[in-house]
């Protein structure tokens, strides 16, 4: 998560590991500009607004999906599951939009939180292939002010081994100052700022000897980017990514382009005045969690660009081996779940919202996509729950 609600992302993702959660999803009424081609050849069910292929080489999958989505108490949000040519299930479940009538559907728009380091790690990983920086570059090449993690590289970046702390202040700081937090999270620092404050800080292990989870270690790549590229980091997602995978309905370091409506959250998850802090529910402020938690996107779009992805569009095999390597625990932006088969996901939390992002290489189905995006923090092991239903049975 990028977000800490009591657990940070680190906590999640093992209690994801644990579950051996993993698969492909997304839900939606197909409403919206492209709605129909998206679920263009499939069935749909207007008691539920389901969409669902009804090739019998996926009715269990289509079952198991139907199953999950129908938990009253649990479900809600958009629920997408796919492969490379066809989609397999889709629902929106519940919510409606910000115009308070359309319900949820494959474009509404929603923070994704960290699932945002899969596309900082496709970025650089990007900038490496063109030869504009090496993996192996220590960050005093970058930021040559900062003494005590000169030598981090990179790559240890990327692979979360850099032993910087997890967000550029310290954590009890955060936590119990809330209007230290308000100003972090809503009204944003400087870079200058943060740098200062994560420079004073002695790393907390050795760089390279082993995985602990950091948002600081993508914002300091994002910032690297922009040290090479000489553009912002929101502008080169948006043309080197966005652009290239026909994404139109995603935002990078831009709130304001969401269209979906975070439900009430529940009294006690926080242990600050939530309502105060973020009045509409909505991140304002992304200059802090660039490169860690930025984007806004909708199931549409994260399926584009997850098949783009993984189909060589974006990254060279060299890359991409780069990219699903997670010996040390973690990839670059992504976590290895799977056990049967290869399988691997990143998960987002932003203080209303969470979301999945799985990818799964199956010899039955191919590479099999699950997206699941919540308006909600409630319930975060709902969505284990079908990861890893469609993990264990598939």
């Amino acid at each position: 998560m990028l977000f800490a609600k009591g657990k940070d992302m680190q906590s999640r993702i093992r209690i994801i590991l644990i579950l051996t959660v993993a698969a492909v999803m997304m839900a939606g009424c197909a409403a919206g500009e492209g709605g129909l081609s998206f679920t263009e050849g499939l069935a749909y069910d207007e008691t539920d607004r389901a969409w669902t292929t009804e090739e019998e080489a996926f009715r269990k999958l289509v079952r198991i999906m139907r199953q999950e989505c129908a938990a009253p108490d649990t479900a809600s949000g958009v629920y997408l599951l796919a492969t490379d040519d066809r989609i397999v299930f889709l629902q929106g479940v519940k919510s409606v939009e910000t115009d308070g009538k359309t319900p949820v559907n494959a474009y509404t728009v929603f923070e994704i939180g960290s699932v945002t380091k899969t596309f900082t790690a496709t970025a650089v990983l990007q900038l490496w292939e063109q030869g504009k920086l090496n993996l192996d570059d220590p960050l005093r090449k970058y930021f040559p002010e900062y003494e005590k993690g000169a030598e981090i590289t990179i790559r240890q970046l990327l692979h979360m081994e850099s032993g910087l702390r997890r967000e550029f202040f310290p954590d009890d700081v955060l936590e119990n100052d809330p209007n230290f937090m308000k100003k972090y999270y809503t009204d944003g620092f400087s870079d200058d700022e943060l740098l200062a404050a994560l420079f004073e800080a002695e790393p907390g292990f050795p760089s390279g000897t082993k995985y602990e989870y950091s948002n600081v270690n993508y914002t300091l790549l994002a910032m690297i980017m922009e040290k090479i590229t000489g553009e912002s980091y929101g502008d080169y997602i948006r043309e080197h990514i966005f652009s290239a995978c026909g994404m139109e309905h995603s935002y990078c370091m831009e709130p304001g382009g969401l269209t979906s409506v975070p439900e009430p959250i529940p009294e006690g998850t926080y242990s600050f005045d939530f309502d105060d802090m973020f009045p509409t529910g909505y991140m304002s402020d992304f200059r802090t969690t660039r490169g860690a938690g930025d984007i806004c996107s909708c199931a549409a779009d994260l399926l584009a660009f997850d098949r783009a992805l993984t189909g060589g569009k974006l990254l060279s095999r060299e890359s991409l081996d780069e990219m699903f390597n997670t010996e040390s625990g973690y990839g670059c932006g992504w976590v290895s779940v799977g056990r049967r088969e290869p399988a691997y996901l990143h998960s987002g939390g932003t203080p209303s919202y969470m979301a999945h992002n799985l990818y799964c290489r199956t010899e039955k189905y191919g590479s099999l996509y699950l997206i699941i995006l919540n308006p909600t923090v409630r319930n975060p092991s709902h969505a284990e729950s079908i990861m890893r239903d469609l993990l264990m049975n598939y």
